[in-house]
Formats: structure tokens, sequence, C-alpha cells
């Protein structure tokens, strides 16, 4: 079955095949390639993803979006060509023994926050501390017995870049492909500033969240687990009880699929 995350700047695919329980990556497309470019269909571009063998496989795919209604109507239009439908999972009060923390409305918590709970409710067998970074780099605090304490969401390494660049009048704008060179130490450029001082405002989000933990859950030991585009960065410049799990969100998807939710 075909999985789809679709996020706030890519969408990202994955195959998950029933009979090995096996999830294999299959690739990402960045909106702005297809959304901009009208030399391509999304279509064609899909088809550079997924292959033959898995489209004569499946006629249904599993998604997950948080994603503008116009990416959302596309990749449903574009699918339909090659005879795919997607079912859209949405976030519950309650789902496979996970409980959300949003009483008065759990739908207003992101889906893909709510994927990555149900796959790390899976794969993690005590409490957790899940950091997806992202375009945002949300935390979210889940208890062994499923239950979620809530989270916070704070702006991801290419959002801090970007309000740099643009809201200041001579810092000037720089690549994210730059980030790589980033590292906890005083920046002795405005470049190396920049991109030292984004480093240290993530990981300072992680270790108030590890601190915060133990009373969150009872002084009962936890693992921090880290996901998402930017987390082999972030985990690099992690010590402790730290599991990266780079599919979680697809994990959840599959459990979905696997109890025909």
């Amino acid at each position: 079955m075909l999985l789809i995350d679709a996020g706030n700047t890519r969408c990202k695919f994955a195959w998950w095949d029933k009979h090995t329980d096996s999830i294999q990556w299959l690739g990402a497309i960045e909106h702005q390639h297809w959304l901009n470019d009208l030399s391509r269909s999304l279509k064609d571009i899909l088809l550079g993803v997924i292959n033959s063998e898995q489209l004569e496989d499946t006629k249904e795919a599993l998604g997950v979006s948080v994603a503008s209604v116009q990416v959302v109507d596309t990749l449903n239009q574009s699918l339909a060509e090659l005879g795919i439908n997607v079912r859209w999972q949405r976030t519950r009060a309650t789902q496979l023994g996970v409980v959300n923390a949003y009483r008065e409305k759990p739908e207003a918590l992101g889906a893909d926050r709510w994927l990555a709970l149900l796959g790390c409710h899976k794969a993690i067998t005590g409490h957790a501390v899940i950091i997806d970074a992202g375009t945002a780099l949300t935390v979210d605090w889940l208890t062994r017995d499923g239950q979620h304490l809530g989270g916070w969401i704070v702006p991801g390494r290419q959002l801090m870049l970007n309000a740099l660049g643009q809201g200041t009048a001579q810092l000037g704008n720089v690549p994210i492909e730059q980030s790589a060179q980033a590292k906890l130490e005083p920046g002795v450029s405005t470049r190396e500033g920049m991109l030292h001082g984004i480093e240290a405002s993530l990981i300072g989000v992680v270790y108030e969240a590890a601190k915060l933990s133990p009373s969150l859950f009872n002084d009962e030991a936890f693992t921090v687990v880290v996901t998402g585009g930017d987390s082999e960065q972030l985990a690099s410049h992690l010590s402790g009880n730290i599991c990266r799990i780079d599919d979680l969100t697809f994990k959840g998807l599959r459990l979905c699929a696997d109890n025909g939710q």
C-alpha cells in the first residue's frame, strides 16, 4: 500500500509491503517544484517516485496531511488519474490506545503529530518525548499507557533562517544547505552567528523538554524520540537516551492500515 505524508513544504511517499510488514522509503517531492512548474504535471512526477509494479499492486493509498487544500486536491486528482484513491487520516480523540490531550477540540492537533504519536506508542514501550524536526519543530509528551500530555510548537531551522533573512535589513539569506556547518560555539561571522544561534535554539528546546519531563512522568525513565527531516543533524548534538526513528509518521499510517482505519 502507498503511504503519503503531505507536509508543509513537501510530500513524502513510502510503500508498505503487507506480506513482509516492511516500510520502504520511495522519495519526496517539494511542493514548489510542481505547484510552480506548469511544464510537468504532478502525475508525471509521481511516476518517477512510484514504480509500475507498485501501481499495479494498489488501488488505494493512506495519507496524512497538514498541507494546503490546493496540495491535497492536486494530489487526489493526480493519483486518481493513476487509479489510486487516497484515504486521508484525521486526528481523533482516541485511537489505537492513544488518548489525545486536546480534549475540547481533538481535531486541532495536527494530523502528522497524531500519526507520530500512534507510531511512537507502538515503537516505544515506555514514556517518550517526541521531537519532530521539520518545517516546525514540535515536542509531544506521551506516557507509556498512551496518554498524550500535550506539546510545544516552535519554528524549525528553515523558518528561523527565513525569518532572519526577511525580517532584518542587513543579515541577508543563508541557504539551508549551509546549516550542516552549524556548531555549538560562538560564530565569528554573521553567517556563523545565524547558523550557530539557530542550532543552539533548537537544541535548547530539546534540553528544556527533557528537563521538564521527569515531573511529567513521575520521575520515571523516558526516551527522547527524534524524527523528521532535520532529525539527523539535531540528534548529532544530543546525548542520553536518544532514539532516532525517521519514519515515525509512516509507522503510524501503517498501523491505521493494518487495523482497517
